[in-house]
């Protein structure tokens, strides 16, 4: 698959700001230079966002998975995955504005983003609460990577499953994995379309369990009927694993499947075997009924 960016590159987004680079050490090799203290997050809305942007002296840290921002994400912002970011990616200057920002509110990437950040002594750091895809809704300044491929667009309507590939046996059961480059794919990712067909229609197959992996808060709000509930915290990076069930199939999911990745991703290579993501928002009305499973675009 070609691909090319249409817009600028790291170094250039970390220039226009008027930025220099640290030599490079990870967040855990300086989180041991500063006393390890609780902070507190700002949140900014849109209209502050934007207000900074314009600014053009502001660093937006894109905290989601490099899939995602690759898919699009705000002009110049900076991929800063948990995972992978080096504090030499960061500026010298400890008082730089730092804007980071996900996935909506429901994702949490960006709040621990943040609190890492101003552990290791950055003072000004906001969270942008609803993200990119409030960003992108009203339509300002945002980059992508050019996919020259063809993909088969799937409009949000009932019967969203289109067969592409065969079925996978996971742990005794028949599932489609989300397909990638005509082959299911090797994330553990379940096909969120073909998913939500099975649950409307009530045709899941026996042998799966759904597990919400968010805070106990959220699950006892809403969540998806018959799901239990077994909380990723993200600090931590951390499950009870003992909760899980034995047997069978686990689909793991969250609201905006950014969460279910890294629960999934904190198992081991065994454990993991067994267990699948769901990338699908499920929203109730205000007295938790009439609840709609929707899928998101595919990580």
């Amino acid at each position: 698959m070609k691909s090319k960016m249409i817009s600028t590159v790291l170094c250039s987004a970390l220039l226009s700001a008027g930025l220099m680079l640290t030599p490079q050490v990870t967040f855990a090799q300086e989180a041991k230079k500063v006393e390890v203290k609780k902070v507190n997050v700002k949140v900014i809305d849109l209209e502050k966002a934007k207000e900074l942007y314009a600014g053009n002296n502001t660093l937006f840290l894109d905290a989601r998975p490099m899939k995602l921002y690759s898919k699009g994400t705000i002009m110049g912002a900076v991929n800063a995955s948990l995972k992978t970011l080096n504090v030499g990616m960061l500026p010298v200057d400890k008082n730089t504005t730092i804007v980071t920002f996900c996935n909506g509110a429901d994702c949490e990437k960006s709040s621990v983003l943040a609190e890492k950040l101003q552990k290791i002594g950055y003072k000004n750091v906001l969270v942008y609460v609803n993200g990119y895809p409030e960003w992108e809704e009203n339509k300002q300044p945002s980059m992508a990577l050019k996919r020259e491929a063809k993909v088969e667009a799937k409009e949000a309507s009932t019967n969203l499953f289109k067969k592409t590939i065969d079925s996978t046996e996971v742990a005794g059961v028949e599932v489609y994995l989300l397909p990638e480059d005509d082959e299911p794919n090797e994330d553990g990712a379940i096909d969120q379309f073909w998913f939500m067909d099975q649950l409307q229609n009530n045709t899941l197959p026996k042998g799966i369990t759904i597990v919400d992996v968010r805070k106990a808060e959220k699950y006892n709000t809403q969540h998806i009927e018959g799901a239990i509930n077994i909380p990723f915290d993200s600090k931590t990076e951390t499950m009870d694993i003992s909760k899980l069930p034995k047997d069978g199939l686990i689909v793991f999911y969250c609201n905006t499947g950014l969460k279910s990745m890294d629960a999934r991703g904190s198992l081991t290579d065994e454990q993991a075997e067994r267990v699948l993501t769901l990338d699908a928002t499920y929203k109730c009305d205000k007295d938790n009924k009439n609840c709609v499973l929707t899928p998101n675009e595919a990580i």
